[in-house]
């Protein structure tokens, strides 16, 4: 697992990761009516990203519909960046979600972590949308597939990625301080249940809003509070706010001790659509700025290695010369 680990990261054992894997989310950004968009520029779109976005990045979060097979065979993804993808299979309803998808727990046809080894994928990750205050059947559920899914990764040495996503009730806003600090409680006990139950890493969301002054004085504290509970590497992820926001998150996170990011929008948003080839370009240009500003801001603050190299006097003693045979056994 460790090889998978070091593939998603970059030699500084930071995962910085352009996720890319956004499936209804982004084309919507072509046209408001998904009818009229074709599979065929979304792939274009998404291979002129990957391939912009790739010598600015340690790895790629693709999806197998319009970014994976297509970003590998064009070489668009090359061999030295890692590749994740995701297994959960999302269901679009904007109409009756607070998130635009079906919020219960499935897992893609034909798509498990088996399939995912046998093409060399380096990572699995799984979506969970959740909330720590539902104590129900739903978030039993959501625990017994993770850590199904685990056993699975596990059992191919591969690592898995979980993504708890806090989703409001109705009539619940985040304009309201209650709900936002049930949404920072969640956030905190999700990712340390869900690293309890087989994650190798978190994906998280920042578990305060900045743009609030209650957000804003405790976000030390909730980021500190986040990283104890996981107790293993997590890297941030952008859910839809700005680049400006995003880069203030990562601050306090990379401070705190988080390992990197799996970031979308916030990085290549503003060169997808509709455009023409000139603003594409730009597009790109700018995605490939930010990652490399998020990178400086892993180093200035001191962010966490996802993973720590064994020193080379201690190879023979960690790794002895029969250590392979146990790879047989499943160990």
């Amino acid at each position: 697992m460790l090889r998978r680990l070091a593939r998603i990261s970059d030699t500084d054992g930071f995962i910085r990761t352009a996720a890319i894997d956004h499936p209804e989310n982004y084309r919507i950004l072509f046209d408001p009516d998904l009818s009229r968009v074709t599979f065929e520029e979304v792939v274009e779109s998404k291979l002129e990203l990957i391939t912009a976005m790739s010598a600015h990045a340690s790895s790629l979060l693709l999806d197998p519909v319009t970014a994976l097979g297509q970003a590998i065979i064009t070489g668009a993804a090359p061999g030295d960046v890692g590749i994740l993808s995701g297994v959960e299979d999302l269901y679009y309803t904007p109409d009756d979600s607070p998130v635009g998808f079906a919020t219960e727990l499935k897992i893609k046809p034909g798509w498990r972590p088996a399939q995912l080894a046998a093409l060399g994928v380096d990572a699995a990750k799984l979506v969970v949308f959740y909330r720590a205050d539902a104590q129900d059947a739903a978030a039993e559920h959501a625990h017994a597939v993770v850590a199904e899914v685990a056993a699975e990764c596990h059992a191919l040495h591969l690592p898995l990625v979980v993504e708890p996503l806090w989703y409001p009730l109705p009539g619940e806003s985040l304009d309201d301080p209650a709900v936002r600090a049930r949404r920072t409680a969640s956030v905190i006990a999700s990712a340390a249940s869900f690293r309890q139950a087989g994650a190798d890493i978190m994906k998280v969301e920042f578990p305060v809003c900045l743009a609030t002054e209650d957000g804003r004085e405790g976000a030390d504290s909730a980021c500190a509070a986040l990283a104890e509970g996981i107790d293993g590497p997590w890297v941030l992820l952008s859910a839809g706010v700005t680049f400006d926001g995003f880069a203030e998150q990562m601050t306090y996170g990379a401070r705190h001790g988080a390992s990197g990011f799996m970031a979308g929008r916030a990085i290549w948003g503003d060169g997808v659509g509709r455009h023409d080839a000139d603003r594409r370009a730009a597009g790109a240009a700018v995605a490939c700025e930010r990652l490399d500003r998020l990178t400086e801001i892993l180093h200035a603050e001191g962010a966490r290695r996802a993973w720590v190299p064994v020193a080379a006097d201690r190879a023979a003693a960690e790794v002895p010369e029969d250590w392979y045979l146990g790879l047989s056994q499943g160990e």
